[in-house]
């Protein structure tokens, strides 16, 4: 048998992947710890072909039209990452081990030793009087799989054939789910990469109680009750470790309701491991923002899914809009539990099959073909109730046959699930990853707004104190802390919602302008202390530190949006005296009613660095008075002209209190001279309050975003760019820093049994290394000429009864219901 594709050949750091561009729809992730060999073949029409030999002993031949310099990068590459790869090679055994399809070519009726809850407590379907007729028909599909990996490769190094979508789509034999679940998804290679990391979870937090794991045991026992195993402290006590691990290895997010729904389901057909990793994939890259507090992800999908409602079915649509029906109240449950809290469950993980394969396009193609096949019914009801009652009662009868009396065989056959399938993949074909992740980026900031104004009130409303300020100060006052956090989140070492004090210098800059401290001059510190342009030291900046302090009213190095609230009150609405007060307290280190000498000149600093953007000279007689009169020293130049002089009375106080002992000044005294001087006495009256500006510029005001989103979509950054920061400083540190060239080539692969092949090897006519972008791709020509291979005995012995002929030939009518064209579409 052979077939050829033309499309796109890329090589990373672990893996050689090809997509077909062609429209026939093959892919083939080959991940670099699975080769054994690798051989440069002669051949006098291309420069380059490699022959390729699997850890399967599945031979695949590579050949490229391309200039011979891009053809030498490519082998020197190759042969470098596979190098690096050959660490992982000694966990590829164990690995496989877990993997169904090992067994299933090997010796098709032996028992699994590793899987899901099914193994113990039955597939969904086993236990109706159909019985018979489900476990028959899973016989004939894993029948068809067998024939199938035989000749394209199995788990880790599986070629997805056009073939292949139609065989998931058919449905998956429930023994072989979970592994495919897993490898369609991408969590197989996370889990061989990340090898021990959920044991390594569980013995690190053992018995260690969290919010996340609280709300966690409230939900076990709500986490699909009708199937036997959540009847069990078994499958209950798995659910609670996958739970729990996910919580922990993801403590911003930690646990959501609907996660529950979705990992008892997998466990079903899944271990542990293999159900954390899956969950890992759903909340971090399928479903990002569904598992949340605010479920903004699930919100911004249900804005999505009425604009397809409305550009598809506008008469459905205007009748909706007309009884004032909200799709989201029957829809928004579909999503969150991917339709297994709706359908059947047997049916549910039929739709999961195909969610896994081809991504979140599918929910909303299902939930299309719901509402087409029940428009007519739709268009009758006038409210949510009725609304809902008529997708239920569909929901039940998804198992009935459509036309049970129809003379055709085929259409007394066919399901109504069967038809949502046909109606979801043909009709709704338009609807397509690209469309939706288009249409995401376009909703977003709606869905943003949306949950920032709903978060805000909440969060508003429930201040227990709002220090006389109006409604429009605390708006600007709680925009300008959580856009404080999110641009300060980078550098934030605390993981809750405090604002740390780094951050309260970038937010008390944006009330008011003395504070203001540029980024270079907090980047440009030594010893941790700010330095300006010149590398001098600014004096007297620690009156911020002060009153982070002062605002951290639980001594807990963070403040709340209360503690703001409450701080900048006292400042607001006090009088002179508090303010006064104020300030004698920030510098009163020890709390005991005196400022001695370091102190009072600390003071003064905090009042220099306060007016150090003023153009008048007022300022520095009156600082320079502060201080003589504290010290009760006394100078001929009443006016210094410069801050130099203010600086060198500082100085002269300095050495002078050392030589006359122990000074201290009581709050009496230094209120008194405070008010001696009258632009000192204006200050704490007047000005030092005005400073504080609570207006919002009109641009911070379009960019306002929800502190959630941003906090996830901040934290997503950070892990990424610290995760690829890593790669490419090893990566620079081995190579040149050269970009690859690309040029259009062809390759052919073929694929055939070679068992002598068992070592890893590179042969390569050059030894000059480059460095491969990551993303880098090349044009392609594939073709894959699979042979048959001698099959064990024991695979004959599945199934030969006359029974499953007839299953066969179901199947056969079921793919030929699904069928697909040469695009691999529907």
């Amino acid at each position: 048998m052979k077939d050829s594709w033309t499309g796109k050949l890329q090589l990373s750091e672990a893996y050689l992947a090809f997509e077909s561009t062609d429209g026939k729809g093959c892919s083939l992730v080959i991940p670099l710890y699975t080769i054994r060999r690798v051989e440069r073949v002669n051949n006098k029409s291309h420069n380059l072909v490699l022959s390729v030999l699997n850890w399967h002993q599945m031979k695949s031949i590579f050949q490229f039209n391309a200039t011979k310099s891009v053809c030498e990068k490519f082998c020197n590459t190759l042969r470098s990452n596979l190098k690096s790869q050959l660490r992982h090679m000694k966990s590829l055994r164990p690995f496989l081990s877990t993997c169904f399809s090992e067994v299933l070519l090997i010796d098709p009726k032996k028992e699994l030793t590793v899987g899901g809850l099914g193994l113990t407590f039955g597939f969904p379907g086993d236990a109706k009087m159909q019985v018979l007729i489900h476990l028959l028909r899973d016989r004939s599909k894993t029948k068809l799989w067998i024939d199938y990996m035989y000749n394209n490769g199995r788990n880790l190094t599986l070629i997805k054939s056009p073939y292949f979508y139609k065989l998931v789509r058919i449905g998956l034999p429930n023994k072989l789910r979970g592994e495919m679940w897993e490898l369609c998804s991408g969590a197989a290679y996370l889990r061989f990469v990340n090898n021990g990391l959920y044991d390594k979870l569980h013995k690190e937090y053992a018995g260690k109680v969290t919010p996340s794991t609280e709300e966690i045991e409230k939900d076990l026992n709500r986490s699909l009750p009708e199937y036997p195993a959540y009847q069990s402290s078994e499958g209950i006590d798995r659910l609670r470790r996958v739970l729990t691990a996910y919580s922990w290895k993801d403590p911003e997010l930690g646990y959501c309701q609907a996660m529950n729904i979705v990992a008892s389901a997998i466990l079903i057909y899944m271990s542990e491991e293999q159900a954390f990793w899956i969950l890992s994939i759903l909340c971090d890259r399928m479903l990002p923002g569904y598992y949340s507090t605010s479920m903004y992800g699930a919100i911004l999908d249900q804005l999505i899914f009425e604009h397809y409602v409305q550009n598809k079915m506008s008469i459905l649509y205007d009748h909706f809009q007309k009884v004032d029906i909200q799709l989201s109240v029957a829809c928004l449950p579909w999503f969150l539990s991917l339709y297994i809290n709706s359908m059947p469950l047997i049916l549910a993980f039929r739709v999961l099959d195909c969610f896994f394969m081809e991504g979140p396009k599918v929910l909303f193609q299902i939930g299309l073909a719901i509402l087409k096949i029940n428009g007519n019914e739709l268009m009758e009801v006038s409210d949510d109730g009725a609304f809902i009652n008529t997708l239920k009662k569909y929901f039940s009868s998804l198992d009935e046959p459509i036309n049970p009396d129809n003379s055709n065989p085929k259409s007394q056959e066919l399901t109504k699930f069967d038809q949502l399938m046909i109606v979801a993949f043909k009709e709704f074909s338009s609807v397509t990853t690209q469309s939706v992740m288009e249409l995401r980026n376009t909703f977003q900031l709606k869905v943003v707004h949306n949950i920032e104004s709903f978060t805000k009130r909440d969060i508003i409303r429930n201040l227990q104190d709002t220090s006389k300020f109006s409604k429009e100060d605390i708006s600007v006052i709680y925009d300008k802390y959580y856009t404080a956090q999110f641009y300060g989140k980078q550098k934030s070492v605390r993981n809750d919602s405090r604002m740390d004090l780094t951050t309260f210098y970038r937010f008390l800059g944006n009330i008011t302008n003395w504070a203001k401290l540029e980024d270079d001059e907090l980047s440009n510190s030594e010893n941790g202390e700010p330095r300006d342009s010149q590398g001098r030291r600014i004096v007297g900046y620690k009156i911020i530190n002060k009153l982070f302090d002062y605002f951290d009213k639980s001594s807990s190095g963070g403040i709340t949006l209360q503690d703001v609230v409450t701080g900048l009150g006292e400042i607001k609405f006090g009088d002179m005296v508090s303010r006064i007060k104020l300030f004698f307290d920030l510098h009163d280190g020890d709390q005991d009613g005196y400022l001695l000498k370091e102190e009072m000149l600390q003071l003064s600093e905090s009042l220099l660095f306060i007016f150090r953007f003023r153009q008048d000279d007022g300022h520095l007689s009156s600082v320079s008075n502060f201080i003589k009169n504290a010290f009760e020293y006394s100078d001929p130049s009443t006016e210094p002209k410069a801050l130099q002089e203010v600086v060198e009375n500082v100085i002269d106080a300095k050495r002078k209190s050392q030589e006359d002992g122990e000074r201290r000044m009581s709050f009496p005294s230094f209120r008194m001279v405070i008010l001696a001087d009258a632009y000192l006495e204006n200050f704490f009256d007047n000005d030092f309050s005005s400073t504080f500006q609570l207006v919002e510029p009109v641009e911070e005001r379009q960019k306002g975003l929800g502190r959630e989103i941003f906090n996830v979509l901040m934290s997503d950054g950070m892990k990424l760019a610290n995760r690829f920061g890593k790669r490419l400083n090893s990566r620079r540190k081995s190579q040149s820093p050269s970009q690859a060239e690309r040029k259009k080539s062809q390759s052919s692969i073929s694929t055939s049994d070679n068992s002598k092949s068992s070592s890893t090897s590179i042969k390569s006519d050059t030894s000059e290394s480059i460095s491969l972008i990551e993303d880098e791709s090349i044009e392609s020509f594939v073709s894959i000429e699979s042979s048959e291979v001698p099959r064990n005995a024991s695979s004959s012995s599945i199934s030969t009864d006359e029974e499953d002929d007839g299953l066969l030939q179901e199947v056969d009518r079921l793919l030929s219901e699904y069928s697909i064209n040469e695009s691999g579409n529907y």
